[in-house]
C-alpha cells in the first residue's frame, strides 16, 4: 500500500513538472507574459533607444490611455520563451537593448509592484529572467515610433 502511494505521488510530481514545463515554454500572447494588466496599472514609463541618459525614460504618465493602447497593440504578437543559460541570456539581453529597434517600458501597479520590459522587433525580455522570441513578428517598429512620438510630445516634460 505504501509503495502504491509513493508511486502515485512520484507520478503526480512528474506529471506536474511536465505540465509546468509545457506551459512555460508553449507559444503565448505577448500580453499574457506581462504580469500586470492595463486596468490595474498606475504608471508607465517609455523610451525608444534610451536617448535620455540622465532620466530612466523619455516620458512617463499616470494616464490609462497610453498603457491600454500599448498593451492592446502588443497583444497581437505571439511569443515563445527561449531556453538559454545565464551567460547567453545576459548576452542576448545586451544585444536586444543595443539593437536599433530597441524600446523599453516600465509598468507599475504601485511602488512595490513594477515590471520592466525590454523589446526589439524580434525579442522581448520581461525583467524576471524570461526572454521570449516573437513568433508572428517582427513587431511593427513604425507603430512603436509613432506611439513614442505621440506621447513624448504630451508627457515628455513630466
Amino acid at each position: 500500500m505504501i509503495k502504491k502511494i509513493g508511486l502515485v505521488l512520484l507520478l503526480a510530481i512528474a506529471a506536474g513538472l511536465i505540465f509546468y514545463n509545457w506551459n512555460e515554454y508553449r507559444e503565448k500572447r505577448l500580453a499574457d507574459v506581462i504580469p500586470l494588466h492595463a486596468g490595474e496599472l498606475t504608471w508607465m514609463g517609455f523610451s525608444k533607444n534610451r536617448p535620455v541618459p540622465d532620466k530612466p525614460f523619455e516620458w512617463g504618465t499616470k494616464e490609462k490611455e497610453p498603457m491600454e493602447e500599448l498593451l492592446a497593440f502588443l497583444s497581437q504578437y505571439r511569443v515563445k520563451r527561449k531556453h538559454v543559460g545565464y551567460e547567453a541570456l545576459s548576452q542576448e539581453v545586451t544585444a536586444l537593448r543595443n539593437s536599433e529597434s530597441a524600446f523599453e517600458f516600465e509598468l507599475a501597479r504601485d511602488k512595490a509592484e513594477t515590471v520592466l520590459i525590454y523589446a526589439n522587433s524580434n525579442s522581448v525580455y520581461v525583467l524576471m529572467d524570461r526572454l521570449y522570441e516573437i513568433k508572428n513578428g517582427p513587431i511593427n517598429g513604425d507603430w512603436i515610433d509613432a506611439f513614442n512620438e505621440k506621447y513624448r510630445k504630451i508627457y515628455g516634460n513630466s
